[in-house]
């Protein structure tokens, strides 16, 4: 039912977005206004080991509404409200698992959520800016580049970060308030930082939307400076949370702590590579440490310019006390990808996957996995 309602929802608002861009392009004041979403499908099947065989279909629909004040005298102020629907089919959870996943719009919970409200104002040409609301994280900290083409969850998020918390941090599908800033500091330098409700939703109700800040859980805080030149990117970044009262379930996260960071490297205009990393406490996680790495080519059929093929590995370590509970000493996911425009903002994504030892317990076997992935993007320039 509430699938059926959402979807209708955006299809009554792919047209709308449509005209407003096209006014936009004649300079109307419509260009203060914009609607940009996509719808996501995949159907993903394990072939062979993990926990048994089987196929799951998930689906993940988002919209955003953004506002520019520039055409009403308002420089430098954007704002923006969203919401996110996704179904209750779980894949991992289900059929293979695995720690770090194999799909990121899984969730296991049908839910609709309000995504990404926010208000911003930005400060100069740099694009130095401070935004207030409810804000992903990863989508300014740690945030993918050419690793974004993948679908395996720890390609988006380094899972030694996206593990931590009660409810994980700030990230999808759950958001909490946030204040973040960034700093051009010139030579292609780039600061960011930002304070984070260390508990977004309701860690014991998935499905619920909560969004009250409760001061007695402490700040998750995380700070990144990244370098951006004509051939290569680098980024690093560390998150922190603080102390909690001590009859606040927060208390569990006091002191966790990590550092995260990404190299990518363009071989040629076509073909792109990223190391990733990221480290988390020994005490507090069930990863402590995590590697990936991928290469990326853009176009690899003349005849077809705008796909990608990619291939991507990547691996964690569990702790001592992840291990003793059972989890095995690694995982390690390989993955190899196609995606191809298919026009109207449609496109198509082939993709496999083999996991390598899946975490969840030392007897699950090797997993393979086999999807495809159907996306229809709307609204967006």
């Amino acid at each position: 039912m509430m699938a059926r309602w959402f979807l209708s929802a955006v299809l009554a608002l792919a047209p709308m977005a449509t005209a407003s861009s096209a006014l936009a392009e004649d300079g109307s004041d419509a260009k203060s206004l914009s609607i940009e979403g996509n719808v996501t499908i995949d159907v993903f099947s394990n072939l062979r080991g993990g926990i048994k065989k089987g196929s799951r279909t998930l689906d993940n629909v988002s919209v955003q509404v953004n506002y520019d004040g520039a055409a009403h005298g308002l420089r430098g102020i954007k704002a923006s409200i969203g919401a996110l629907y996704n179904g209750k089919k779980a894949f991992s959870g289900d059929l293979v698992g695995d720690l770090q996943g194999i799909s990121n719009i899984e969730t296991g919970t049908e839910a609709l959520r309000p995504y990404e409200v926010w208000v911003a104002k930005e400060f100069d040409e740099s694009g130095s800016y401070l935004k207030l609301g409810l804000i992903d994280l990863n989508g300014t900290f740690d945030a993918p580049g050419a690793s974004s083409l993948f679908i395996n969850p720890s390609h988006g998020i380094v899972p030694s970060f996206a593990q931590s918390g009660l409810n994980g941090p700030s990230i999808f599908p759950t958001l909490g308030w946030a204040v973040v800033g960034e700093a051009a500091l010139g030579a292609g330098f780039k600061l960011r930082a930002g304070v984070f409700d260390p508990v977004p939703g309701d860690p014991l109700r998935p499905d619920r939307t909560d969004l009250r800040w409760r001061k007695d859980d402490g700040l998750l805080s995380v700070l990144e400076v990244e370098q951006q030149a004509e051939s290569w990117r680098w980024a690093l970044g560390g998150w922190a949370y603080s102390q909690a009262s001590s009859d606040s379930l927060a208390r569990l996260q006091n002191g966790n702590s990590g550092f995260y960071g990404t190299v990518e490297y363009h071989l040629d205009p076509a073909t792109t590579t990223f190391f990733r990393a990221g480290t988390a406490k020994s005490d507090l996680n069930a990863v402590d440490r995590y590697v990936g790495a991928g290469v990326v080519w853009e176009g690899p059929l003349e005849s077809r310019p705008e796909d990608q093929f990619g291939m991507a590995l990547a691996h964690v370590r569990t702790t001592p006390l992840a291990r003793f509970v059972g989890l095995s000493k690694a995982e390690t996911n390989f993955e190899m990808t196609y995606a191809a425009a298919i026009g109207g903002g449609f496109s198509l994504q082939g993709d496999v996957q083999y996991v390598l030892d899946p975490g969840v317990d030392t007897t699950t076997k090797d997993a393979l996995v086999a999807g495809l992935r159907l996306i229809w993007e709307f609204g967006a320039d």
